[in-house]
């Protein structure tokens, strides 16, 4: 079945946070996570608490059912993400389901993202990444560049305009 991406609404707040999930625990051979291990971690829990909040922008890939999600959500200095640059920087965040990754998935909904992002007049995303998770080949591709570290992970910065 072919893969249909569709803005991402209220109602798939709960497939948002799994995807938030899978993007936490990628590793195939390593143990996984639930939604509430998520939830429990402050951390982790800002980017998809009370979904979608004012500036919030999302896609969902489907084939028939959810697969994948990508979105993007703006957090205060004061609560700040692996991957933050500033508070007028909005941080991305992808998840797509083991079962349908290397299908091309993450490609299509971060180019939707992207290009949702550039039609809201936003200048700049940023993200963070593990160094050895497939996906930094993906962001570097689509522009993304190293700017920082944090607690090992690489911080990068797409420049939209």
């Amino acid at each position: 079945m072919p893969i249909e991406l569709r803005p991402a609404a209220p109602t798939d707040a709960g497939f948002i946070a799994e995807m938030l999930v899978a993007a936490v625990f990628w590793r195939p051979d390593e143990p996984s996570g639930s939604v509430r291990d998520v939830l429990d971690r402050p951390e982790l829990a800002h980017y998809v608490a009370g979904w979608p909040q004012p500036g919030d922008l999302g896609v969902v890939a489907e084939d028939g059912r959810p697969v994948g999600a990508a979105w993007l959500r703006f957090l205060p200095e004061s609560d700040p993400g692996y991957g933050f640059v500033d508070s007028a920087t909005p941080e991305l965040s992808m998840g797509v389901v083991q079962s349908s990754r290397g299908r091309g998935v993450g490609t299509r909904l971060l180019a939707a993202l992207i290009a949702s992002a550039r039609e809201h007049a936003l200048g700049t995303l940023s993200l963070s990444v593990e160094p050895d998770n497939h996906a930094r080949r993906l962001y570097e591709r689509s522009g993304f560049r190293q700017v920082g570290t944090v607690d090992g992970s690489l911080t990068m910065l797409l420049l939209l305009e």
